[in-house]
């Protein structure tokens, strides 16, 4: 990208010289939408800057504090990059203001090397010593509350850079006479009323339900007199927009609901879906969850049996991963209400010190999560729990048994409240992008959190190995857990968990590729997905699951020998009839590899065949992923040429992935006339200018 002098003269004028020259501050309500756009251009001046363009990177770097002069981190970017430039004084007054907005963390001020024209300037010293000073973010004012409204607005909303959340606060009173526990509710609400008369159940005090979808699918919460709503100031409905709730940490345990999701564009999906194809919002979910956070979302045409490759029918189970971070409805709108009530009377159900001891651990969610689990009609004896039955992506609102559930909250003693499983991988194989599989970039790895890993299993190997711990886990009264690691979904067969400790605390886990299945025996929905489940026990209760999920692409049809050698893959786009891929986790391509080995299964290369008849294409690789343009005669690569694979858009569709021919040309040499493979005996660049 070419920027003009003129742009970037008025950039520098933007951000180098006093704030007062943005437009208007920002309201709290914006700051996340801007927030975003100023990380999409900080990661465009990093490609920059590592493609040797600095002028163009310092100019992304410049915007990014322009979009967002509320971000520290874009501040200290933006300070690296000025000192990278040569300007010693626009990084020195740039990192004083990055500090002043919150940056603080001196490791990476003291020794990141793009800071270096600076290190040695009077006054950088003082500078660490502020970063030193111990930081305490802004706090949210505390609003009372409306007649049991909580009422969101800049009066009591602040943006908190550090977890990329807007925070709320409330006044939290609880009142002398204290309002009906539940109306209505069969069995379960004379039970409730019962044991809030006796001072055994908490009540709804302290919990918030949050709709996210503007009034389209509300709980009835006249029902839960106790419980407050959240409502959103009318001036700020603009900049709070319906859908994934993915942007907001309200002061207080929170259920919530959105019953939308994204329809009638090439990108279709529900909102968790959309979730978790966004690393960003991911880590918004993940805080959600430790910090008393549970939304319901409906599947709509994400969990529906069939495979017609389009919105309008269904795909079976087309989520990429499990996790225990929200609960998702079977169906559309409205097919959130039976969790959203479940969820009501069980948070008033638990004893009032037990449920305190849970809030001030943050562990709401994960309780909540257990409970509803393991109380699934759908589970009839405990070992059930231990499998795919108790822990699909999407429930059924029919199968939620809510007298099961506030009996399992009431009885939760502060011994039997539940541990949590954290996981973190420890080791994993890794394919390369362009030899292992085709894309814009690496992808595989889909997300790493603390209660569910997700990965796409791109890479053409047949098995692929991943150490996982969980010694991470928590447990509120620390006592010693052992660990459960178990096939919720997936071919047995072709899985490996093998416990590395004798807790069960690591596993060395093996996958194998996995073709299209039935989610449960006999089950008309389908899935590509490979689902793990980990679960710790602490001597009174098992956590609810923490998810390990393998993700395999429907648009791709493998062969394999019986030696795990591939032989072809086929690909078919991705949104041909009965091959559907979320468009976010591949770009399509279609054409077909054949591959060739030695006798002794090393890896030669492959053909690549596109289209037929007179249009057919044929092109032959190396096992490098280089495009032969020199064969000797007996057909083995003299020459190979670097390819890059980049998406093309057009409007109003997909991209789609090409090939592109690099610069770069591979020379080969062989020892005698038995080596098929060959090595690389020259790289020939083109000249380049600085």
């Amino acid at each position: 990208m070419r920027v003009s002098g003129c742009l970037l003269f008025s950039l520098v004028l933007l951000t180098s010289e006093a704030r007062s020259l943005v437009a208007d501050e920002p309201n709290v309500f914006q700051r996340p939408r801007l927030a975003e756009e100023s990380h999409a251009l900080q990661m465009r001046g990093v490609h920059l800057l590592r493609n040797g363009q600095l002028q163009p990177a310092l100019t992304a770097l410049q915007e990014a504090v322009y979009v967002a002069p509320f971000s520290a981190v874009a501040r200290y970017n933006l300070a690296c990059m000025y000192a990278k430039n040569g300007q010693a004084d626009d990084a020195f007054s740039t990192l004083k203001l990055a500090i002043e907005l919150g940056f603080h963390d001196v490791s990476v001020i003291m020794n990141d090397p793009d800071l270096d024209l600076i290190r040695d300037l009077p006054g950088f010293d003082e500078i660490v010593k502020d970063s030193k000073k111990p930081y305490e973010p802004r706090k949210s004012k505390a609003s009372p509350f409306d007649n049991g409204i909580a009422w969101v607005g800049p009066e009591n909303t602040i943006w908190d850079e550090t977890t990329h959340q807007l925070r709320t606060g409330f006044d939290w009173k609880k009142p002398d006479k204290p309002r009906s526990i539940i109306l209505e509710h069969g069995e379960v609400g004379k039970r409730l009323r019962k044991w809030f008369s006796e001072g055994t159940a908490a009540g709804n005090f302290g919990d918030l339900y949050d709709n996210f979808d503007h009034d389209h699918s509300n709980l009835k919460y006249s029902q839960f007199p106790q419980l407050h709503r959240i409502e959103y100031r009318p001036e700020i409905l603009a900049d709070v927009p319906q859908g994934l709730q993915n942007r907001l940490l309200h002061g207080g345990v929170v259920i919530g609901n959105s019953s939308t999701s994204l329809v009638d564009r090439p990108e279709w999906r529900s909102n968790p879906r959309l979730a978790y194809t966004m690393p960003s919002s991911m880590i918004a979910l993940t805080q959600q969850y430790f910090q008393n956070h549970l939304y319901v979302y409906p599947e709509h045409h994400d969990h529906d049996p069939g495979r017609t490759g389009n919105e309008s029918g269904g795909n079976g189970d087309v989520y990429p991963a499990n996790t225990p971070y929200l609960l998702i409805s079977q169906g559309s709108s409205y097919t959130d209400q039976p969790f959203l009530d479940a969820l009501a009377c069980t948070l008033s159900a638990f004893q009032p010190e037990v449920k305190k001891r849970i809030v001030d651990a943050g562990l709401i969610a994960p309780t909540l999560q257990q409970i509803f689990r393991a109380s699934y009609k759908l589970v009839k004896k405990p070992e059930d729990y231990f499998t795919g039955i108790a822990h699909p992506s999407v429930f059924e609102g029919s199968q939620i048994d809510s007298l099961k559930m506030v009996e399992a909250a009431h009885s939760m003693t502060d011994e039997s409240i539940p541990p949590v499983v954290r996981l973190r991988v420890e080791h994993q194989d890794r394919g390369i992008v362009g030899r292992d599989y085709f894309d814009v970039v690496d992808r595989e790895q889909l997300f790493d959190t603390p209660c569910a890993i997700a990965r796409i299993g791109r890479s053409l190997q047949y098995r692929r190995r991943m150490i996982v711990s969980a010694r991470d886990s928590i447990d509120v009264n620390q006592c010693p857990l052992k660990f459960r690691w178990v096939v919720l979904r997936g071919d047995e067969s072709l899985i490996t968990l093998n416990p590395l400790d004798d807790d069960g605390s690591r596993a060395d886990i093996t996958v194998a590729w996995h073709p299209r299945r039935e989610i449960q025996p006999n089950s008309p929905m389908e899935s590509n997905r490979v689902d793990i489940g980990v679960f710790a026990y602490n001597g009174e209760a098992w956590s609810a699951p923490s998810f390990i999920s393998w993700y395999f692409l429907d648009n791709e049809d493998r062969e394999y020998d019986n030696q795990g050698r591939l032989r072809s893959v086929t690909y078919h786009g991705g949104t041909d009839a009965g091959h559907y891929v979320d468009p976010f986790l591949q770009t399509p391509k279609t054409w077909k590899d054949d591959y060739r080995y030695t006798d002794d299964g090393r890896l030669i290369g492959w053909t690549r065949t596109r289209g037929t008849g007179p249009d057919q294409k044929i092109e032959k690789f190396t096992s490098d992923g280089g495009l032969v343009i020199e064969e000797d005669a007996e057909g083995r690569a003299l020459a190979a040429r670097s390819v890059h694979y980049l998406a093309h858009v057009e409007e109003k569709s997909l991209p789609k992935l090409i090939q592109q021919s690099g610069d770069e040309v591979w020379r080969y040499a062989y020892s005698d006339s038995n080596d098929k493979i060959g090595k690389i005996i020259s790289l020939e660049k083109p000249q380049t200018t600085k």
